[in-house]
């Protein structure tokens, strides 16, 4: 979709709301709540699952809930609460997503494999989940966990390599290098130079 820039957010202490406390709402709240923001997790019954994180509040949504909120989520079983929630941020400047209207959302969650540092998303805008799926198999796979090692090294030397005395080109060869060593010669280079 056109309009969409692929971005990561600071959420960490930012206050979500999440109304619904289905599956997908439970979801996302976790999700948000991984994330670290101070998440209100609004549902007029009881969530089909916990959510470590978040203050739980069983009532039905109502204006008042948005107060303060930075990011919301709809995730009722009715559109049309979910179409006033919506409306309701949008009046307030607040960034909605609506699970079951993504056109009318301000964001989306597309999918992410995590390796420490690294983050790889995935997103079809809803054309294909079968095929987003598929993708982020195939990245689980070719990303493994040694990754997340490799990257503290690369961070490490980084760091080193460019509060040395190199020239720029020499320290730009160098940080080439160092991206396409192993995590064992990683290891092998932050230790030769301690």
């Amino acid at each position: 979709m056109a309009g969409r820039l692929p971005l990561l957010f600071t959420t960490e202490g930012r206050k979500a709301l999440v109304v619904g406390g289905g599956s997908v709402g439970c979801r996302r709240a976790r999700t948000l709540a991984e994330a670290g923001c101070a998440l209100t997790l609004v549902t007029a019954d009881l969530p089909v699952e916990a959510v470590a994180g978040a203050t739980l509040c069983l009532s039905n949504y109502g204006q008042e809930c948005l107060e303060g909120m930075a990011l919301v989520v709809a995730a009722t079983d009715d559109a049309g609460v979910n179409a006033q929630i919506v409306s309701d941020c949008k009046a307030r400047g607040i960034l909605v997503n609506c699970v079951d209207n993504p056109g009318a959302s301000d964001f989306i969650f597309p999918s992410v494999v995590r390796r420490g540092d690294l983050t790889l998303s995935v997103c079809t805008e809803g054309a294909s989940p079968t095929l987003t799926k598929a993708i982020v198999s195939e990245l689980r796979m070719r990303y493994d966990e040694s990754y997340a090692l490799r990257l503290t090294y690369l961070k490490k030397l980084r760091q080193r390599t460019l509060a040395s005395s190199l020239d720029k080109d020499e320290k730009q060869a160098r940080l080439r290098t160092q991206a396409a060593m192993s995590v064992d010669e990683l290891q092998k280079e932050w230790e030769k130079e301690q």
